[in-house]
């Protein structure tokens, strides 16, 4: 896809530019039978690196919480403490794990109580870029998240570096995304939330705000910085690197609201894998990653300089999203800025196949269900098929059949849908079906549809939802049930 200036307008991603890599950290533990850990939920003080400090949540004290490492096949056990004056969970955000440790609160768990703990326990598969956060309430965007590695059972090199890039949208005060900040109208399109579709960005908190009833689900905030690795641009770790590197980036979208279009100034990015799948490595100029997706890139180092790798800038300046990446002997210059212009390439699903051939049952799904996603228009409210969770239907589904989701986006904004305990295949009829993208976040543009199918082989109730935070918590979800799955009992 032509990058266009009509895409530049259109996108809600960029308004970015500034947020450097650093303050993550690889907990160990490695051992022949797997990883344990503990992640402690808490109120910690938060400093990206401008403004003034403020309150938060935090993993072990730090956001993001620490880089999580463990080898495919391996047993992750993790216990999770709750210091916070509220409920907490995890979710293992692409890991399809056995129902009762997927995390969402009166649908696979009891929430975990403030003081009380809980063990997830699970073997990590398959290999991949993946995260872990919240899945209660607003926490998401009150900084509980953190990357989750899981490395393949064979080792696989090729690199001579490896960065993983966690991008989160910030409002810089007391309880983040919670705190009583201006808010979006709830117009949809040029007003309407954080994605792909809008004109203008956040950021610029002085605007006013909508105000709704009581009661009733919170607007996108304007967000005020755009961090990478719990770092605003130009005060976190810039990527080093030596003539002739090959670097492999590992990128996770971690907001709660905002999505992104990357360029890496003087270079191309080659995508590697999405969703922690493998595909065929194709190189573009600018990769966008929706809310909850993970895209992998590697480029070279064949351009001597300094370089900034960033998030299309609409004019925000410092408040926006961007990493350096400095050659050896350039660490004092300053970095030059890509050239977001008209003919640009951008990645997008439908130029992009799976890496090797993966299985796909043949003939027509067993089950169809049409999910028509809309609101936003003077409504704070999002539903899917004209209903909010949890009051939204259910979508049966029976051990191994193959189930499909048409999605049609009445809205004016993009939504990235995300389907727990699962991958899915996009629908693509430019390939044979072993070849479509597996993912399990998959972002439906305004006004179009896109069909995923999913093989039922994860028995229990699924959450699936807008992983736009702030449609989720206003009705885009429901569930996808099994036979005789049942919630569990709250204690």
């Amino acid at each position: 896809m032509e990058y266009t200036r009509r895409k530049f307008l259109q996108t809600s991603l960029g308004a970015l530019a500034g947020a450097a890599a650093g303050g993550l950290w690889s907990v160990p533990g490695w051992a022949a039978g797997g990883t344990k850990l503990e992640l402690t939920a808490q109120e910690s003080r938060i400093d990206l690196g401008r403004g003034p400090a403020f309150n938060a949540f935090s993993f072990n004290g730090q956001t993001p919480g620490p880089v999580i490492r463990v080898r495919e096949g391996q047993e992750l056990q993790v216990i999770l403490r709750n210091r916070l004056q509220r409920p907490t969970t995890i979710h293992w955000h692409g890991q399809p794990v056995p129902n009762a440790m997927d995390g969402v609160p009166g649908v696979t768990q009891a929430a975990v109580p403030p003081g009380g703990s809980f063990t997830y326990r699970f073997r990590a598969h398959p290999a991949g870029t993946y995260f872990y956060h919240s899945h209660f309430g607003y926490q998401l965007d009150q900084g509980l998240y953190g990357a989750l590695i899981v490395e393949p059972a064979r080792p696989v090199g090729g690199w001579d570096r490896e960065e993983v890039l966690l991008l989160a949208d910030w409002v810089l005060a007391d309880g983040g995304g919670m705190a009583p900040v201006p808010r979006r109208s709830p117009m949809g399109g040029m007003m309407g939330g954080g994605m792909m579709g809008r004109g203008r960005m956040g950021g610029r908190g002085g605007r006013g705000g909508w105000s709704g009833a009581p009661g009733e689900p919170l607007t996108e905030p304007y967000y005020q910085g755009y961090a990478v690795n719990g770092r605003l641009y130009p005060h976190g770790e810039p990527i080093k690197v030596k003539k002739g590197d090959k670097v492999r980036l590992r990128l996770i979208n971690a907001s709660s609201a905002t999505t992104y279009d990357l360029s890496l100034a003087g270079h191309r990015l080659t995508v590697l894998a999405l969703d922690g799948q493998d595909i065929t490595p194709k190189t573009f100029d600018v990769v966008r990653l929706a809310m909850g997706e993970r895209v992998d890139v590697e480029f070279t180092a064949d351009n001597p300089g300094a370089w900034l790798l960033q998030a299309y800038d609409t004019g925000l300046g410092e408040s926006g999203l961007a990493t350096a990446v400095l050659y050896q002997g350039y660490e004092d210059r300053p970095p030059n800025r890509p050239g977001f212009r008209p003919g640009l390439s951008l990645a997008t699903y439908w130029d992009l196949a799976a890496a090797r051939p993966v299985a796909h049952p043949a003939g027509p799904p067993q089950r169809w269900y049409q999910q028509v996603l809309s609101g936003g228009m003077h409504s704070p409210y999002w539903s899917i098929n004209g209903r909010m969770y949890p009051d939204s239907e259910r979508l049966g589904a029976a051990p191994g059949e193959k189930v499909r989701l048409s999605y049609f986006n009445r809205s004016m904004i993009p939504h990235p849908m995300h389907l727990h305990g699962h991958f899915f295949r996009i629908v693509n009829f430019a390939l044979p079906p072993e070849r479509w993208l597996v993912k399990d976040t998959a972002v439906v543009e305004p006004m179009r549809r896109l069909d995923v199918e999913f093989v039922a082989d994860n028995p229990g109730l699924w959450f699936h939802h807008c992983h736009n935070l702030y449609h989720m918590e206003a009705g885009m979800a429901n569930l996808v049930t099994y036979a005789g799955a049942t919630p569990p009992k709250e204690t």
